[in-house]
């Protein structure tokens, strides 16, 4: 290969396939990057961890097409260090040595043999259905966060996909708390009913990759792909079952608290400075218009913040997870949230005034007063 690239275009390619780079494998060409032609004016730059691969394009003066295979992380690292305006490619004849020429650097990096990178499945795009990009990006920073990281837990350490009608669902859930985002389709050449469970890995990919305004998620037999501008996103998906979280939601509270987000997050976020990871809890009293919040913990001390709410029907004592509480109210959209409650055991609903985002979390139990 011989081709010349914009080094700020290389860089943003390079950045958005670095994210299934492995380290270490014992497949030592899974941990490099592959970079090819795909005509005299565009390269691509691939990394595939047998479980999920991206494809990223960018612009370039191409002269000879032949493919390189390169150390991952070597290249990341080279690239970002770079100073200047284009890099050059050169594959040396008859070795695996590429020379990359950028400013007054120059790297001649061993690499692996193209044949023996993994190629991506074909994919047909007849049946595809396609969303905004920025309304998928916001759907999986509205939901990932809830997925387990215990990879023995299968379908819950993803992201559900659902396809009803003329919306997507997404949802994610560890056990202890389930969110869940609606989005509008623009179109949808899928005729069946759609549901498949993608990798929480994949989603933090497509929040770092995404590009263009629109995404084409294309589903296949067990894998998915996610098409866009010059960025393409394929993965493996968890097999399993997922829950069926709509059945679990409640329509009907005993205590109703509405309150302003941003006061309500800021609360919590001070509370739980004394907080540790050993003790996240905090305590939440709903009485009189008044919600007064406490963390406590041995060692770090105690906190209480107090704000207006306003409520509706019994006034009630309850924990949480103080990390869970603010990962969820973080990314609410509304001005004001409200907390649907059904006692100091039931899960908790909190919501807004659509149903574009909703998130079920589960109470701990309240502490016995003294």
């Amino acid at each position: 290969m011989k081709a010349t690239v914009s080094l700020k275009d290389l860089k943003k390619a390079i950045d958005h396939v670095s994210v299934c780079v492995p380290s270490r494998s014992s497949i030592p060409v899974l941990t490099g990057l592959l970079i090819e032609a795909e005509n005299k004016e565009t390269i691509k730059i691939l990394s595939n961890d047998m479980e999920m691969g991206i494809i990223a394009k960018c612009q370039a003066q191409v002269e000879e097409s032949t493919s390189v295979v390169l150390p991952g992380k070597l290249l990341i690292g080279i690239a970002r260090g770079m100073v200047g305006e284009t890099v050059t490619i050169n594959s040396l004849s008859d070795s695996m040595v590429t020379e990359l020429r950028c400013g007054k650097s120059i790297f001649k990096l061993t690499g692996y043999p193209p044949e023996n990178f993994p190629v991506f499945p074909p994919f047909q795009k007849d049946k595809y259905f396609t969303v905004k990009s920025e309304q998928l990006r916001t759907g999986y920073n509205r939901t990932a966060f809830a997925a387990s990281n215990d990879e023995t837990r299968g379908p819950l350490t993803g992201v559900l996909i659902e396809g009803k009608e003329s919306f997507l669902y997404l949802a994610a859930t560890d056990g202890h708390r389930l969110s869940m985002h609606k989005i509008e389709k623009i179109n949808d050449l899928v005729e069946e009913k759609i549901r498949f469970i993608v990798p929480s890995k994949v989603a933090a990919a497509i929040m770092r990759a995404m590009v263009g305004e629109r995404v084409d998620v294309i589903p296949g037999q067990g894998e998915i792909m996610f098409d866009m501008d010059t960025v393409t996103i394929y993965s493996r998906l968890i097999e399993g079952e997922f829950p069926e979280y709509e059945s679990v939601l409640p329509t009907e509270f005993t205590t109703t608290v509405t309150m302003n987000r941003k006061t309500f997050l800021e609360g919590i976020e001070r509370a739980a400075l004394v907080t540790t990871p050993e003790e996240e809890t905090i305590y939440l009293q709903f009485n009189n218009r008044k919600l007064m919040m406490t963390c406590e913990s041995q060692g770090m001390g105690i906190a209480k913040e107090e704000m207006e709410i306003t409520i509706e029907g019994q006034a009630v004592n309850i924990a949480f997870n103080s990390r869970f509480l603010i990962d969820c109210i973080r990314v609410a959209p509304w001005e004001n949230i409200t907390i649907g409650i059904n006692g100091e055991v039931a899960p908790v609903l909190i919501f807004g005034d659509n149903d574009e985002f909703r998130h079920l979390i589960m109470p701990l139990k309240v502490r016995e007063e003294e």
